[in-house]
């Protein structure tokens, strides 16, 4: 088996290596703006610049604790800082909503959706009324406002015939 990678029944992971995570934890850092001296600054103290950046240059080990104390500091999810997190995954370029069928839905958990596309049409002033297409980045939001998780966003909306799609040519 691979060293890098870890196997649970039919699941494969691949392990982080210590050149990841010391890759994580300065993208991490420098996403907040922060230099060096600035988390230091920032923890009171608590983290000292030589320290993070010996982390960041992988020339110091980071203990399991640690790394939890680090996540609580940065505010980040631990598998964030552990660079195990996969890349968001966006299944199209843009999303494309039937808008009838959307405003007919009697569904009650797609009211979040439904204001969505309103107010959407409302700032582009778009009184069409039968297509709207967002970014494919708007989604993240999307899928939190109607509370599906954003890997399940767009198959989810295909599933409920919300998504416009252009007839295939025979």
């Amino acid at each position: 088996m691979n060293k890098n990678k870890t196997e649970l029944s039919s699941l494969t992971i691949d392990a982080p290596t210590i050149e990841a995570l010391a890759a994580s934890i300065r993208r991490i850092r420098k996403s907040k703006g922060w230099t060096l001296k600035d988390v230091e600054q920032a923890s009171s103290g608590k983290w000292k610049a030589v320290v993070i950046g010996s982390y960041e240059r992988c020339d110091r080990a980071l203990s399991l604790n640690k790394a939890i104390s680090l996540a609580a500091f940065y505010k980040v999810p631990l598998d964030e800082l552990l660079g195990i997190t996969p890349p968001l995954e966006v299944k199209a370029d843009r999303l494309t909503f039937d808008i009838r069928r959307v405003k007919d839905s009697p569904e009650p958990s797609l009211a979040p959706l439904q204001r969505f596309i309103s107010s959407i049409c409302n700032a582009r002033r778009d009184w069409n009324g039968e297509v709207l297409s967002v970014r494919a980045s708007d989604s993240l939001a999307l899928s939190a406002a109607v509370q599906i998780p954003h890997s399940q966003l767009q198959s989810g909306l295909e599933a409920y015939g919300l998504l416009f799609t252009t007839p295939k040519k025979a």
